[in-house]
């Protein structure tokens, strides 16, 4: 059985496991050297970060569970600028789960959360930024509504990322 729970301030540490975790399954490959990656990890999923965010009303991390196993998070920003459109909503930071539990129909699940508590906020839309490459990852958030609005990248010195920007009106 899959279950949803807002994380809180106590669960930084889980957070940071599974924020590394997932990151590092999903994206290691496309860092082409190892300490930026490491440098990457170590800012956006610093303990010390988290508990910032963990306290921020305007940000909501969700941790997902298969039982009691703990196998993928997301993280909602409120009130966040969509630069294509210039417009605020509720921005879909991320959300990730292990690899060896995509495909279970978890996602469409941990979705559905996502978007109650951005319309619980009074959130005028929901939006993110997928990588251009992933198509199966667009084909999923055009099968929940949200369509292509704009691009961006992502630049380090190891080179540049093509990201989408999609959204959907709540």
């Amino acid at each position: 059985m899959f279950t949803v729970r807002q994380a809180t301030l106590a669960d930084a540490a889980l957070v940071h496991d599974i924020g590394t975790r997932t990151y590092q399954a999903h994206f290691g490959k496309l860092w082409q050297y190892q300490e930026e990656l490491d440098a990457f990890l170590a800012k956006d999923f610093a303990v010390e970060a988290l508990e910032n965010t963990l306290q921020d009303a305007d940000i909501c991390w969700l941790l997902g569970y298969e039982g009691k196993d703990l196998v993928g998070y997301a993280r909602l920003n409120f009130n966040s600028l969509l630069a294509p459109t210039q417009t605020a909503g509720a921005e879909l930071q991320k959300i990730y789960f292990l690899p060896e539990y995509a495909g279970r129909g978890y996602g469409q699940l941990f979705f559905e959360q996502v978007q109650q508590r951005a319309i619980e906020r009074q959130q005028p839309m929901l939006w993110l930024e997928v990588l251009q490459r992933n198509i199966s990852a667009q084909r999923f958030y055009q099968r929940q509504g949200l369509k292509i609005c704009g691009e961006t990248c992502y630049t380090s010195a190891q080179g540049t990322i093509d990201l989408w920007y999609m959204n959907k009106a709540l």
